[in-house]
């Protein structure tokens, strides 16, 4: 009896010290992984790995952790392992790796292994199956058309302010930081702001923010002479394609636009799309611009300066954290793309080396140097205003440029705010007068309170004017 309790305890410490010994950690090193510590998680894993290599869960949270902190060449051995050991998901992240590689085949392939494995396990396929089953395809299309460009150079840049090393010529118009486009009286203020484009005509301006559904969309509203903008509208509700709209660059002819967008039809974060200006003002369908203006990382704000003969677009591929790189490229009239057998195909489409885009014997920074425009002013919207007000002694200021004091400029801003709060009253008052006109009586007492509110906003104008010129003298 006593031996069997002996053999019954033995048994019973043994247990425990598996459990301590596997259970604990595993779980550990999961706990870890579902709080978003990938780092502390991998080094966890690491160790039981290393002691249980065939482990199917070990393996898949190691290489889960390695995917979530960007290292996927460490993650596709030890996925690899766990899809091996019928962890499906490990197949559907090696889908995913194999993309980040431009390996449409094999993505496809893992997607397979991952739905089939779904289905014999009897499990839905998320949602997140048709998205990236749509984006393999988009790979496989877009490594079938990779445009032969001609890389000037490339330039490494602080993502908040790369759009400020972009030099484009007077004709390529502005690119606009957000807190310019509040400035001058565009967009919500409650709404979250992207960055705007003004042609060289200054009579539109186009940007980004939230719509009603959180996601961003572009927007346009028309400059007037004194340089105040009109009722703002949505560009078309079909350039947002599911995801948000950024970044919109208009070419001088006033049709052809050129945005970023992370919808349905990117292949991985944002991508650069190009569309057209119909004769109603609406855009039609956009079309993805291929590889290899477009990766799995983010690319956006193209911009091509007819001018100079230069364009230029951004992204944070094979960037450092906080950082993208800013390529300058020939751009071509006609397109042209690299043949599909073409030994540097993916390295051309991926851009890992822009030497393979360029002809021999040419200084290309000679042509980069001879066709930059002059470094222009700050692009200040500011220097755009166009108003008349009396300052007196025969003095007028026609533009914010002219005013010496800083106070009296914000001044006048709030002037050519309250002017466009005017004109959007006014236009609302007529509309209401045309409906009472119209027999709809119920109107009455909402045309007293608009004409209350235009009678405030006169007196408010006023007041402000009145202001502007006592800060300037």
């Amino acid at each position: 009896m006593i031996i069997e309790k002996i053999r019954y305890y033995a048994l019973a410490l043994l247990l425990l010290s598996v459990h301590h010994s596997f259970g604990g950690p595993i779980d550990n090193a999961k706990t870890l992984y579902n709080n978003g510590q990938y780092e502390q998680a991998a080094e966890e894993l690491s160790k039981i790995v290393k002691k249980t290599p065939r482990d199917g869960t070990a393996n898949y949270y190691l290489g889960a952790s390695l995917y979530e902190l960007g290292r996927f060449d460490e993650a596709i051995p030890v996925l690899k392992v766990a899809a091996g050991r019928n962890v499906a998901d490990a197949s559907r992240l090696l889908a995913i790796c194999s993309l980040l590689n431009y390996n449409a085949d094999e993505a496809a392939s893992y997607m397979d292994a991952w739905e089939t494995a779904l289905k014999k396990a009897r499990k839905p396929l998320p949602e997140s199956s048709e998205i990236l089953s749509t984006r393999i395809l988009n790979m496989r299309n877009m490594l079938e058309r990779v445009e032969k460009i001609e890389i000037i150079d490339s330039i490494s840049v602080d993502s908040a302010s790369f759009f400020k090393q972009y030099r484009i010529s007077e004709a390529g118009g502005r690119i606009l930081p957000p807190d310019a486009i509040r400035r001058i009286g565009a967009g919500k203020p409650e709404a979250e702001l992207s960055l705007a484009y003004v042609p060289q005509s200054n009579t539109e301006i186009i940007w980004a923010e939230t719509d009603t559904t959180g996601l961003y969309n572009l927007y346009g509203a028309s400059i007037l002479d004194d340089g105040s903008i009109e009722s703002a509208k949505i560009l078309g509700d079909n350039l947002g394609e599911g995801g948000d709209a950024k970044f919109p660059f208009m070419m001088p002819d006033g049709v052809t636009l050129y945005y970023a967008n992370n919808g349905e039809n990117s292949i991985g974060g944002y991508d650069i799309f190009m569309t057209r200006r119909t004769d109603d003002g609406s855009f039609f369908q956009p079309q993805n611009l291929g590889m290899p203006y477009n990766s799995t990382a983010n690319d956006y704000m193209l911009a091509i300066d007819e001018v100079s003969g230069l364009g230029w677009w951004a992204t944070d591929r094979n960037s450092e954290p906080g950082k993208v790189t800013i390529y300058i490229f020939a751009p071509s009239n006609v397109r042209v793309n690299v043949d599909p057998g073409d030994e540097n195909l993916t390295a051309l489409a991926r851009l890992s080396d822009i030497s393979l885009t360029q002809k021999t014997g040419i200084d290309y920074r000679e042509i980069l140097l001879s066709r930059l425009p002059a470094e222009p002013e700050m692009a200040d919207p500011e220097r755009q205003q166009r108003f008349n007000i009396d300052m007196g002694n025969g003095r007028v200021y026609t533009r914010l440029s002219e005013f010496k004091n800083n106070a009296a400029k914000s001044a006048m801003l709030e002037v050519l705010a309250c002017e466009a709060e005017l004109r959007k009253y006014h236009k609302l008052a007529d509309g209401l007068r045309s409906e009472y006109r119209t027999g709809n009586l119920s109107v009455e007492s909402s045309i007293r309170e608009t004409e209350m509110t235009i009678n405030q906003l006169y007196k408010h104008r006023q007041a402000l004017r009145n202001k502007v010129i006592r800060l300037e003298k």
